[in-house]
């Protein structure tokens, strides 16, 4: 079996709720999400037939496009990563950043990580809120981003 088998003696698979995200200018509660999605990249094609020769199909790959990263939390006062979207969505004054996802594994060690670079504001959503429920208020961040690459 290889070294990166799944049936070698003390492998785990990592788990996917062991993260951390990383503004390297905020400080560290400004980055404690409870959920990130949105780290995908793709690649579409265009089609164009072989001249002449219609059993043949060529594929031509298009610039990729990044999805939104969208980024959940429990509400926090005073954040200045809060003051960075306000800035943005409410005087248009719009500061790109970059950031970094990090799986950890279940001692705390970086399994993987992703940079994001120059992220930006789209939008601010607060949950809803009900007197009803015993829930927590969550704010969900979404973030246009230029690029992401895998680390490590």
């Amino acid at each position: 079996m290889g070294e990166n088998s799944f049936f070698q003696q003390g492998y785990s698979p990592p788990t996917a709720f062991y993260f951390q995200v990383k503004f390297p200018d905020f400080p560290e509660m400004d980055s404690s999400f409870q959920e990130v999605s949105g780290l995908k990249v793709t690649v579409k094609v265009t089609e164009k037939k072989e001249g002449g020769d219609n059993s043949y199909m060529h594929y031509i790959p298009s610039p990729p496009q990044y999805s939104d990263l969208v980024l959940k939390r429990c509400l926090v006062q005073n954040s200045s990563l809060d003051d960075w979207c306000r800035d943005a969505l409410e005087y248009f004054k719009f500061k790109p950043l970059d950031l970094q996802v990090i799986l950890l594994g279940a001692d705390g060690t970086p399994l993987a990580s992703w940079s994001v670079y120059r992220a930006i504001p789209l939008s601010w959503e607060l949950s809803a809120l009900s007197s009803t429920k015993n829930e927590l208020a969550l704010e969900t961040l979404t973030l246009k981003y230029k690029h992401f690459k895998k680390d490590s």
